[in-house]
């Protein structure tokens, strides 16, 4: 293995001077060392397909050998497998636990897919650190900057964990089999820990919860709330609704005093963002299909999930657009309850609505079953001060009175 890595590191720079087509160095990368690997490690075949990559049509900027988890994936292009990237200038190799950056970069764009890979990769850094004292890179660099291609700062991008092995110094065959065999162990972990063995959904999940403070870890519970909108996002089913006839008055609250240790008020935040998450997305993709059915694709690539790419305190959840083009400032509220039920808003958002009232509107989700991606909405359009009877739950105390007795 020492001896097969150490002939790409010498002689592919001379190589992609000559023709590609039916080269040596091209067909020894192809073949010769996923078959060593392959014997060396004892990898069971039909578990585990083991494929080099010179490049395609043309010599690749970083060539690479990768071990591939036929249960995640079979490409490099997607999923999550372990690769050895040759760096550029040929001064080393990195033995890497990386991702497929092709579907990132197909799925939201070049610039929204870098990011996107990068929460990823971070998020597995920290998922898996106890299992990680073997394999202390952090960051690679594949000294690429001078190439034209995408690939090698996805590659880059995508790294979760490895080592590096200088060009002048490959270790022997006993000790690169074991860091192989190491790295498969954290691989194995990282299977384990997917969503459902889902590609997709592990990483929609990854994207989205990353964004809220209070649901931190990645999990099946968390997953359950958000899993329906996810999975159906092309067929879910959120229907309009008329809204509630307005009221002259509210009941009045009737308050109760008494200590309670019962509540479990970590849990409860956090139900409430993965269920509130749930809406927004069910809502997003709403408002991109109608705009798409209508003829404007082009403005439903611009429909943003602000309280997600942004962060939460905007005033509003969704930036969407009328099929005339005009900015909609979109507040969604979720519950799985009916129409009739309280919900919550905050004093940003009041003063938002009034600020850009002939723009801002409510999406009220009720009836919503998050697994199955169904509910149904109402919407209300303008300053909801005016629209909403509001009941002042919590008080601000900037500063304490001065008093008026001497």
């Amino acid at each position: 293995m020492k001896n097969e890595i150490n002939y790409i590191l010498e002689n592919y720079l001379k190589a992609k001077t000559e023709e590609f087509k039916n080269h040596s160095i091209a067909n020894h990368i192809r073949n010769v060392p996923s078959k060593d690997i392959q014997n060396l490690a004892h990898l069971d075949s039909k578990k585990y397909l083991v494929t080099g990559s010179p490049g395609q049509g043309n010599w690749a900027g970083v060539p690479w050998i990768a071990v591939f988890d036929t249960d995640i994936t079979d490409s490099a292009e997607e999923g999550y497998d372990i690769v050895y990237l040759f760096c550029a200038d040929m001064s080393g190799v990195y033995l890497s636990l990386n991702q497929g950056w092709t579907y990132f970069k197909n799925k939201y764009g070049m610039k929204e897919g870098k990011a996107k890979i990068k929460i990823v990769s971070e998020a597995w850094k920290k998922r898996l650190s106890s299992q990680l004292s073997d394999f202390p890179v952090k960051t690679i660099d594949l000294k690429a900057e001078d190439l034209k291609s995408n690939l090698p700062e996805g590659y880059e991008l995508g790294h979760i964990c490895g080592k590096f092995y200088e060009a002048r110094n490959i270790p022997e065959d006993n000790v690169l089999i074991d860091d192989l065999r190491n790295l498969l162990g954290v691989y194995r972990e990282l299977k384990g820990k997917m969503i459902e063995g889902s590609i997709e959904k592990t990483n929609d999940l990854i994207i989205v919860e990353s964004t809220f403070e209070n649901v931190r870890n990645f999990d099946e519970d968390s997953f359950e709330e958000v899993a329906g909108v996810i999975e159906n996002q092309q067929r879910m089913q959120l229907e309009e609704d008329d809204a509630p006839e307005g009221r002259e008055s509210y009941p009045k609250t009737k308050y109760k005093f008494g200590a309670s240790n019962s509540t479990d008020f970590e849990k409860k935040n956090k139900n409430q963002a993965r269920l509130g998450l749930a809406g927004e997305l069910m809502v997003l993709n709403s408002e991109k299909k109608t705009l798409e059915d209508n003829g404007l694709p082009d403005l439903a690539k611009k429909v943003k999930h602000v309280s997600v790419e942004d962060g939460d305190g905007a005033g509003y959840d969704i930036l969407s657009y009328d099929l005339n083009g005009n900015k909609k400032y979109i507040e969604v509220k979720t519950t799985k309850g009916d129409k009739d039920e309280p919900y919550f808003i905050t004093r940003r958002e009041l003063v938002f609505s009034k600020l850009h009232f002939a723009n801002y509107y409510l999406y009220r989700v009720f009836n919503f079953n998050p697994q199955k991606g169904t509910g149904k909405y109402y919407k209300i359009n303008g300053n909801l001060i005016e629209q909403l009877f509001l009941i002042p739950e919590q008080f601000k105390v900037p500063c304490i009175k001065k008093s008026s007795s001497k």
